[in-house]
Order: C-alpha cells, then sequence, then structure tokens
C-alpha cells in the first residue's frame, strides 16, 4: 500500500496541471513554417504567422467578439489544450503545415475529446463518419477513434493537407473542412471563382463555411499570443505522451487502483474507449498515459493481470434477459452487473450494449 501512495502522490502534480490548464509554450509559439520562433510574449516584436491574414473586416470583427465577450472561454480553452498541443504541434511540424492549424481543435470542440455536434461529429476536430473511415480510424461496439486525440489529429491533418492540394489555398482548404470539398468544388464551379473571400462576399457560401474560416483566423491569431491580449499565460512544458501496448483486456478502474494513476487521467486520455475497457487483444490497443506514469502502469500490468478473462459486447436482442445472457457467456448475472453498473434487468433495452465478461475461448461480439 505504501508504494500504491507514493504513486499516486508521483502523479497528483501531473493530474492538476492536466486539469488547471496552461497556455501553449514558448517553444510552441507560432511562426512560419520554416522561419525562426517569434519573440517571448512579454517581449516586443512583430507577431508572425505562417497563413495569410488578409485585409477583411470580419476577421477583426471576431476578434473583437471573442476578447470583448468570451475571454472565459478563451482561458478554458487555453486550460483544456494542456494535453494536446505538444502532440498535435509535432504532428502539424512533421507535415510541415502551417503552424496555426494547431489551434483548429479550439474552433471545432473547445479543445474537447468527447464533444459530439448536433449532426453527429465527433472529437476535438468534429469529425463526422464519413470522413474518418477512409483515414483508417476505427468506430465500433469498442472504440470511436474520432476520440483519439492521436488519431484523429494525424487523420484531420492528413484530411487539410489533401484540401489543400486540392484547392491550392488553404482559406479553400479550411472551407473544404467545414463543408467538404465535393460541395465546395461545385460552388467553384458553379461561380467561375476558387478564391474562398470572393466566394464569401458574394454570399455563395454555406453560412456556417462563410463564418468558419475567419473565425478560425481571429481565434488562431489571440492564441498564437495570448498574453498581448490579457489572457493568463503560463510557459510550462507541455504534457508528453506514452503509448503501451496491451495483451489483454484491462479495466481501467483496476488499473487505476493498482498503478495509483487517477483513473480520471486513464480515462481522460484514452477517450475513444467505450467503456472503462480497452479492447480484446486482437485489436493491438495500445494505451495512452503521461510519459510521467508510464513506469507506475507498466509495472501494476506485470504485477497483476485484471481480467483474467476477456470482453465481449453483447447487443440486447428482443427477450434477452440477464439470466440467458449469464448462461449463454458462462458467468454471473452478478459479474455482468459488476461491469454495466447503469444496466437496469428489468428494463433492458432493445440495441443497448452490454460489456460481458466470459472465459477466454474467443473473441467476438453477442
Amino acid at each position: 500500500m505504501g508504494r500504491h501512495l507514493l504513486r499516486r502522490k508521483a502523479v497528483a502534480l501531473l493530474w492538476l496541471a492536466f486539469t488547471a490548464g496552461r497556455a501553449w509554450g514558448a517553444e510552441e509559439a507560432s511562426a512560419p513554417v520554416d522561419g525562426p520562433l517569434p519573440p517571448a510574449q512579454g517581449h516586443r516584436g512583430e507577431e508572425m504567422y505562417s497563413l495569410a491574414y488578409p485585409d477583411e473586416d470580419v476577421i477583426g470583427r471576431f476578434s473583437d467578439g471573442f476578447l470583448s465577450g468570451k475571454r472565459e472561454w478563451l482561458q478554458a480553452v487555453l486550460a483544456r489544450s494542456v494535453g494536446y498541443r505538444g502532440a498535435i504541434a509535432r504532428a502539424v511540424e512533421e507535415r510541415g503545415l502551417p503552424r496555426e492549424l494547431r489551434f483548429l481543435p479550439a474552433v471545432e470542440s473547445g479543445f474537447q475529446a468527447r464533444a459530439v455536434s448536433p449532426r453527429g461529429a465527433v472529437g476535438l476536430w468534429q469529425l463526422m463518419r464519413n470522413t474518418a473511415s477512409p483515414y483508417g480510424l476505427r468506430m465500433d461496439q469498442w472504440v470511436d477513434e474520432r476520440r483519439d486525440f492521436l488519431k484523429a489529429t494525424a487523420a484531420s491533418l492528413d484530411k487539410l493537407a489533401e484540401n489543400f492540394r486540392t484547392f491550392g489555398d488553404w482559406a479553400m482548404a479550411l472551407a473544404a473542412y467545414n463543408c467538404g470539398a465535393s460541395k465546395l468544388s461545385q460552388i467553384a464551379r458553379q461561380n467561375s471563382d476558387r478564391d474562398y473571400w470572393t466566394l464569401r462576399r458574394k454570399g455563395v457560401l454555406p453560412r456556417e463555411t462563410a463564418s468558419f474560416v475567419p473565425q478560425f483566423l481571429a481565434l488562431a491569431r489571440i492564441l498564437s499570443y495570448p498574453g498581448r491580449y490579457g489572457l493568463e499565460v503560463d510557459w510550462s512544458p507541455s504534457v508528453e505522451w506514452a503509448l503501451i501496448p496491451l495483451d489483454r483486456c484491462v479495466d481501467l478502474r483496476v488499473l487505476a487502483r493498482e498503478s495509483g494513476v487517477p483513473y480520471e487521467i486513464l480515462a481522460s486520455s484514452n477517450a475513444e474507449l467505450n467503456f472503462p475497457m480497452t479492447p480484446p487483444a486482437s485489436y493491438g490497443y495500445q494505451l495512452k498515459v503521461p510519459a510521467e506514469c508510464r513506469q507506475a502502469v507498466v509495472d501494476a500490468l506485470a504485477e497483476v493481470s485484471p481480467p483474467l478473462m476477456e470482453f465481449l459486447v453483447h447487443v440486447v436482442q428482443p427477450g434477452d434477459t440477464l439470466s440467458e445472457m449469464a448462461r449463454r457467456y458462462g458467468v454471473t448475472v452478478e459479474l455482468i452487473m459488476e461491469f454495466n453498473p447503469s444496466l437496469k434487468p428489468r428494463a433492458l433495452q432493445i440495441g443497448a450494449k452490454v460489456l460481458v465478461p466470459a472465459a477466454p475461448r474467443g473473441g467476438g461480439t453477442g
């Protein structure tokens, strides 16, 4: 127990940093892709950007709106970005893309990995199913990788790069990210024009797309230099991430107890999971943890083997009962209830997904 208490103390500061939030660090300040970094926030100097900022009044209006009425929201966005900023910045840099794209999750989701739009877009980058699938993101009973901040970032940046290759212009690439490349291409053909700002002035863009690009540019300008706009800045290093391959299902609640790493860290770091349980070994799942937590998690996985069984996802069918389900999978009703505490045995809903522990005998779904 003493060792576990020490582990909990070791990650306490990390958890406070993860939840309290920090602004983007000096090492991640905005600059041209191949150019030098701009001066630190407290120094006077020219602001430097990778994207072109046209002389369009609408950008200034959005900037004024954010700064006059949404300061608390801006500060919350900076706070929520702490866990993702380093990974996103590296992915942008590796692809040679404009640095301001790091801030696209701010306008899309406010840096909330579990965000869901009314239209069904999911995750930091607000990906639709038909957008995510071509980039290899998995969406099934176990996971929705649109909520995986590493995989969703890679897919979204690849999509943006593809849009840029199609349109040859970043304003159009961003517009296509919002309304779809096919729709934007159709609008461009119908108007014999491939300039976003001209199309916007003509009033032929979807209403949301007409606001999306200037809103993003305004937000990226502010978040690139938050201190200059009166926002609180913390220059602490960004969170570094470690990937731990798993060879079995792992209950995050048990892992939290055994490793001393708070469950909230494990759950928020792996938001793509549909259950507090990792998928079967056949998925090749890699658990994401802050680097400071890696050794504690590895040690816990080596010392214990929770759970000593496989887990299946059963989709409730007409006539199903918990007792029949238990007989089918060779477990007790009590064990099913243990892993599905919100389940109502007398009111099973058709189509509901039930996590079923089963003796190892091959994977699958019910």
